[in-house]
């Protein structure tokens, strides 16, 4: 037997940054700067599949952890490590398209706002999230809800195969046919878990031909009205229509706002929103824009190129800044009583005009989310009105924890894997629901030694 090598550099044909050596400290950072103080032994920037291959053979023979990197923002932090090795895969970006097969193959290193370019330049595209430096593998192996979710379903949803390295070192062609229980277990199973994805195949929706923004703001008076109205109205709406209400704690002033894509020209949207218009004092703006182009809105990028559309120091060209950040999530089955509008809005009003800031985000689900069965994918959170996402920028964490524990009484009690959060109780349940004995079933099958492993690991 050909014995290991004794670094990991001398495994791999990629780079491998270590503690003191140039460029490791960007390497390791991930977005969010909360976890800047967690570095990993080493960063090895891999080149291909073969590489992720060796490198997680080096690791498995010297008992070193990993943690595989696709764009690094795992809200939990899980995308680094102390004291062990991070696979960085940002260099898996390929793109390539079967027009034939109406397929795209996309390495597992590929960040969204490439992957919308990149498809867009053969006349299609797939619904993923508007972070544009988020990798497509979190996304996808979370569910990936984005502004094409209730016209498209979820990134998963789209999900055809993948090329999976495992912890014996064996590189898997996971699909309906070789093994369709992985399958259904990498969609929406979690990043992480299984093994390393190294590419996906995707089936391709064709770009639309016309597509459309809405933005609606309220008086802060009328907060809690334009909430109840957007949930009854939002997943019940014509299923071309996604779209996220906004409660923001601003430095200065309270906010209430939505912002919605309608897969479709904006003059039909008129009888679409007359229940917004009935909100007091509501306004509404509606406008055309060509799919690539709100995309680049929806990432904060309009009037940006493509290149400058990523993280400063993260990607050639960068301009958008990391942020500091933590984040809770929950699920509504059913619209909100006036006391939860109370509790929301009064948590706003806290924390408006206090260090940091904070927001509330509800992303509306419903049409093509909705059709799929709790059961057909790992993904189970197919019968909600809505996620909540939960937000604390630069500090504010008792505020997040306070507000969340105030909604105990008025949510679903399931929560968004893709909106990881370390300090979640009975988060088997919340993630994946009834799901979760089959998915442990998979998890012991593929990785019997429970080799990828992480806080939230699926056991």
């Amino acid at each position: 037997m050909t014995p290991h090598p004794r670094t990991l550099q001398q495994a791999i044909r990629g780079h491998v940054f270590t503690p003191g050596s140039p460029g490791f400290s960007a390497a390791a950072h991930v977005y969010n700067e909360r976890f800047d103080s967690i570095l990993p032994q080493a960063v090895a920037r891999v080149l291909d599949a073969t590489d992720v291959q060796a490198a997680i053979g080096w690791a498995v023979a010297h008992g070193v952890q990993v943690r595989a990197r696709s764009g690094g923002h795992s809200y939990a932090g899980y995308s680094t490590l102390e004291r062990g090795v991070v696979l960085d895969l940002r260099l898996l970006n390929q793109i390539s398209v079967d027009s034939r097969a109406g397929t795209a193959t996309v390495g597992a290193g590929a960040q969204l706002i490439d992957v919308y370019a990149g498809l867009a330049a053969r006349g299609a595209t797939i619904p993923a999230g508007s972070c544009p430096s988020v990798g497509v593998a979190g996304v996808t192996l979370g569910g990936g809800m984005g502004l094409a979710g209730r016209a498209f379903g979820l990134t998963t949803d789209q999900l055809v195969s993948a090329a999976l390295v495992t912890a014996g070192g064996q590189l898997r062609t996971i699909d309906g046919r070789s093994d369709p229980d992985l399958l259904w277990a990498l969609k929406g199973g979690g990043g992480g878990n299984f093994g390393v994805v190294t590419q996906f195949t995707f089936k391709l929706h064709t770009l639309p031909a016309s597509a459309a923004y809405v933005f609606a703001s309220f008086p802060w008076s009328a907060a809690g009205e334009a909430l109840e109205a957007w949930l009854r109205w939002a997943p019940h709406a014509d299923s071309r229509l996604s779209s996220i209400f906004h409660l923001n704690a601003a430095p200065h002033q309270a906010s209430a706002s939505i912002a919605g894509q309608f897969i479709g020209p904006s003059a039909a949207l008129g009888p679409l929103l007359a229940p917004l218009r009935a909100v007091p004092g509501a306004s509404i703006a509606t406008g055309d824009q060509g799919y690539l182009g709100l995309q680049l809105r929806w990432a904060g990028c309009l009037g940006l190129s493509e290149a400058a559309c990523h993280t400063v120091g993260a990607s050639a060209g960068g301009t958008l800044p990391r942020e500091n950040f933590d984040a809770k999530s929950d699920y509504l089955s059913r619209p909100l009583p006036a006391a939860a509008l109370s509790v929301l809005t009064r948590a706003i009003e806290a924390r408006t005009g206090q260090p940091g800031s904070g927001a509330i985000l509800f992303d509306s689900y419903g049409g093509a989310i909705n059709t799929v069965a709790p059961s057909a994918t790992a993904f189970v959170h197919r019968d909600m009105l809505c996620a909540i996402q939960y937000l604390s920028y630069n500090g504010a964490d008792a505020w997040l924890a306070d507000t969340w524990s105030r909604m105990r009484p008025y949510v679903s009690g399931q929560a968004y894997q893709n909106y990881i959060d370390a300090s979640l109780p009975n988060w088997q349940s919340a993630y994946y629901g009834a799901n979760y004995p089959r998915l442990q079933e998979l998890r012991r099958a593929t990785d019997p030694h429970h080799f990828f492993s992480f806080p939230q690991a699926i056991s």
